[in-house]
């Protein structure tokens, strides 16, 4: 099986993982154009044979609705892709508001929280922004993306390359690397290697300060 039928193959292989037939060159051009996305190569092509979606699960009366955690490229759920689309920029802004977090390339820090809020808001407009997979998983437009793991300002590393994804076989961390930032996404890759040695004495623990 090709890297593209590997992945495909991976993505809908979970307790709460499945799928349903793949997007036309239609449907993967306008789900692009509404969203203000470019899907990369390898992922259009993913998405050609199959289009992941939750399982469905009974619901429980004890389970309340939980948010929408698979992006909906067919536009059934335009909303709720949206806000899979926005977690990673919202995260930063609130770990700004509620765990003092600070990048320093913002430049210096203002002293009040809506001030301090203003200014991230405006920064991070300005970064790339990335594409949901499913859950915290996320890829910007380029084959050469790692998969990020992203809980607010807690970015690891789930797959070295969008290819990567085909060989994971669980959760454990990413294999150690000699050459930091990882990948080539701006600040995102510099926000994980941030995550990474915050607490060391790496030259990347200065990059920011709190979160998470």
């Amino acid at each position: 099986m090709d890297t593209a039928g590997r992945i495909a193959a991976w993505l809908v292989d979970g307790p709460s993982r499945s799928g349903e037939p793949g997007l036309s060159e239609t449907e993967l051009l306008r789900a692009e154009q509404t969203f203000g996305l470019t899907f990369p190569p390898l992922l259009r092509e993913v998405l050609g044979r199959v289009h992941p979606v939750r399982r469905y699960v009974s619901p429980q009366p004890w389970h309340p609705p939980s948010s929408p955690s698979y992006p909906d490229w067919r536009l059934r759920d335009v909303a709720g892709t949206r806000s899979l689309i926005a977690i990673p920029a919202d995260g930063v802004v609130f770990d700004v508001e509620e765990n003092d977090f600070w990048w320093h390339a913002w430049g210096p820090r203002p002293e009040g929280v809506p001030e301090r809020l203003t200014v991230a808001r405006r920064e991070v407009a300005l970064v790339p922004e990335l594409i949901p997979l499913f859950g915290h998983l996320y890829v910007a437009a380029s084959d050469d993306s790692p998969v990020f793991r992203i809980i607010q300002t807690d970015v690891r590393l789930f797959a070295l390359a969008l290819a990567g994804l085909a060989d994971v076989t669980d959760e454990g961390p990413a294999p150690a690397l000699a050459e930091w930032p990882v990948g080539v996404v701006p600040f995102w890759s510099d926000l994980h290697a941030y995550a990474a040695h915050r607490d060391t004495e790496s030259p990347f623990a200065h990059l920011a300060t709190g979160g998470f």
